[in-house]
Parts: structure tokens; C-alpha cells; sequence
């Protein structure tokens, strides 16, 4: 099931597996992202430990500035569940505002979901 926003977004509801456990949320699918990102709220709510970049990842915004929140130094590796399929995909943690999930080109690619 896809929800689609009146202000043309497209969300999606998955479950994310850690070893505290299961929780259910609601993403965001972006196919102009080529990685998965989680919001940095939503990492401490859900207490999840995250592990160090070996090196920062600038991020651009969509028009190629910078984003306000700076380079991303932390990751997380999420079991995401979609119907029968679990798959590990690694997620960079930043301040996505309002958001808690984006899920970019990785997870399109992976799940492939019908979308009309």
C-alpha cells in the first residue's frame, strides 16, 4: 500500500528490524536520492547505535547547494521488511526536518515495487 500526499508526495509504510527490536513507520520514497536516509530524532527516539563514517558525506540539496545540516558522519544498517522480503540497506543519518525515513534509488532498485 502507497500513500500518496496531496503535495505529491509518495510515502510508503515499512518495518525496520534492530536488535531492540520491530518498529513500523512511515517513509518517504525519493527516487532522485541514491541512499536511504533516517532522521537523527528518530535514531535517538528509537535508541539505535550507529556507527562512524569512515569518512563525511557532503550532501546536496536538489538545486546543488549544501544542506544546512552538513556533512553526515554516522550510519545505521536497517533489516527493512516489505511483504515477504527482509533486506539489510544502510542508512545515513542526518536532520530531515519533518520527515523520519527517506528511502532513495537503493530501495527502489531492491524492492522494485509496482507503482502506477
Amino acid at each position: 500500500m502507497y500513500i500518496f500526499r496531496n503535495d505529491n508526495r509518495l510515502e510508503v509504510p515499512i518495518k525496520l528490524h534492530s536488535f531492540k527490536g520491530m518498529v513500523e513507520e512511515v517513509a518517504l520514497i525519493d527516487s532522485g536520492t541514491t541512499e536511504n536516509f533516517i532522521d537523527q530524532e528518530t535514531i535517538k527516539k528509537l535508541k539505535l547505535e550507529t556507527r562512524k563514517l569512515e569518512e563525511p558525506v557532503q550532501l546536496r540539496n536538489i538545486d546543488r547547494t549544501y544542506n544546512q545540516s552538513g556533512s553526515v558522519r554516522n550510519f545505521i544498517d536497517l533489516l527493512i521488511s516489505r511483504s515477504i522480503r527482509k533486506v539489510t540497506q544502510q542508512f545515513y543519518i542526518t536532520n530531515l526536518g519533518s520527515d523520519k525515513i527517506i528511502l532513495g534509488y537503493l530501495w527502489l532498485h531492491t524492492f522494485n515495487p509496482n507503482i502506477d
